[in-house]
């Protein structure tokens, strides 16, 4: 076991008590609030929105908006004004959404009796160790974009070998996708 590992447990023992102090509803308000809950929403819209998007009636809806707005003027149509609107208003969807599930989950977990404040604390801990471990994922994945820079192959010689190089080099977060010679040739062809 190397340093940054220890120093890893070590983290995320202290970040255990944490939560197991502050309790699940105060660590969710903590996580999804602010720029949290901000970034959450965005990565939510981002991740499920072509998703949602292709539900027959939702695509039906944009491609009604896409022929109002061409109609309207015809350069709409090209900019594809459509999408931005529906990425705006899935947005605030997921905020409103986002909102009324942390208001009714603090609710039950911030009873007062005996079982509830257990299983509060329990999972106040689990969320907490969770929630910045898929930062940490978030954050690789955008070193992954910038791996041929200094800093980051640095890092990436420091944590060689230990836990974070494990889940560096593992990461199902990726923003950028790794094609091969041939299916690059193929995109360019279409």
């Amino acid at each position: 076991m190397t340093t940054i590992d220890a120093m890893t447990i070590l983290f995320a023992v202290l970040l255990a008590g944490l939560g197991l102090a502050l309790g699940f509803a105060r660590t969710l308000r903590f996580f999804t609030k602010g720029i949290f809950g901000f970034i959450l929403s965005i990565f939510i819209c981002a991740t499920f929105g072509g998703m949602i998007a292709g539900i027959p009636a939702v695509a039906g809806l944009i491609e009604r908006l896409n022929a109002s707005l061409t109609n309207a003027w015809s350069f709409l149509g090209k900019i594809r004004l459509e999408t931005v609107i529906y990425y705006i208003l899935l947005f605030f969807a997921v905020q409103i959404v986002r909102i009324l599930i942390v208001k009714f989950l603090g609710g039950i977990f911030s009873s007062g009796n005996v079982v509830m404040r257990t299983i509060n604390r329990v999972l106040g801990m689990l969320l907490m160790v969770a929630a910045v471990l898929l930062l940490t994922l978030l954050v690789f994945g955008i070193f992954r974009i910038f791996e041929n820079t200094g800093f980051v192959q640095d890092l990436t010689a420091k944590i060689d070998g230990t836990f974070l190089g494990v889940l560096y080099e593992n990461n199902p977060v990726r923003f950028v996708t790794e094609t091969t010679a041939s299916e690059q040739a193929m995109l360019f062809l279409m």
